[in-house]
């Protein structure tokens, strides 16, 4: 087998997370009886209901999944969830011992919450997998366009539910409360705190050019320039996208209103951007 596209970077990556995630889960959720997301979560489940390993069960649970993922997925892909996979797996026997000592609610939430989101978006940022859910999840967005976000979330509360029937409402409202702190420590990992805003000015044909000109001299921020037409005038239009920071917005909408007080602009947020420019996830070469 040759070895040299392995991306070593990544595979870093998801040795620091798997190592994060099994220290929540031995660490905060076990002595505390949390469940967590996806096949970990299920894990969780049976081995507070029956005494099981951890470590095993999630080797165990994801065999059917990923014989099913080798039908439908692209090999790399899987290749890197089986290694995110082992790598949890086995940190998770590693740490079995591992308690961090916490005896108030607020702390426990917290810390689990934290500590499993800052794995869960290691692994993420690199473009990792532990396998399990995200596994099912791709292989029905591939094949039935429903969202992947949408089939995790299911998921999840189908956990909650077991969690409520089996341990009762007071520990699914804490696990519930950790998956939550979890996935925003995940998203702010994943894509930090400087989300960037996404512009469309519709402009005329007089105009377009200066204000363009405006945003590449005085923003340093690249400009598309896309022709356009009014539906109900009929007049040719330019529309100008460009992605900048929230900072810049003010300054942009000052630029536009001076080139063109009657433009037309909308303002989005966007949560990451990948390409070359100041503050964007630069693309591979």
């Amino acid at each position: 087998m040759n070895f040299q596209w392995l991306d070593m970077k990544r595979i870093f990556s998801m040795f620091i997370g798997t190592l994060l995630l099994a220290v929540a889960t031995n660490g905060v959720l076990v002595p505390s009886k949390l469940l967590s997301g996806g096949i970990s979560g299920i894990s969780l489940l049976i081995h507070f209901l029956l005494d099981f390993k951890v470590s095993l069960l999630v080797l165990l649970l994801n065999i059917p999944i990923f014989l099913l993922g080798l039908l439908f997925l692209r090999k790399t892909y899987l290749f890197y969830s089986l290694l995110g996979m082992l790598m949890l797996s086995f940190w998770l026997e590693v740490t079995t011992t591992l308690v961090i000592p916490t005896g108030n609610i607020l702390t426990i939430v917290l810390v689990g919450g934290v500590i499993h989101g800052l794995g869960s978006g290691i692994i993420f940022r690199a473009d990792g997998s532990t396998g399990g859910t995200d596994i099912l999840a791709k292989i029905v967005n591939k094949y039935f366009s429903i969202n992947m976000a949408t089939i995790l979330f299911s998921l999840n509360l189908l956990i909650i539910i077991l969690s409520i029937y089996f341990f009762g409402l007071d520990i699914a409202v804490l696990t519930l409360t950790t998956m939550f702190i979890s996935s925003q420590v995940t998203n702010f990992v994943v894509d930090g705190i400087n989300h960037k805003r996404t512009l469309f000015i519709i402009t005329n044909a007089q105009n377009y050019q200066s204000i363009s000109d405006a945003i590449i001299r005085e923003i340093h921020r690249g400009v598309t320039v896309i022709p356009a037409m009014g539906a109900y005038t009929q007049e040719a239009k330019y529309i100008l996208y460009t992605t900048i920071s929230i900072r810049e917005v003010a300054k942009v909408k000052q630029i536009t209103l001076k080139y063109d007080p009657k433009a037309f602009m909308t303002v989005s947020e966007t949560s990451q951007v990948v390409g070359n420019g100041r503050g964007f996830i630069h693309s591979p070469k």
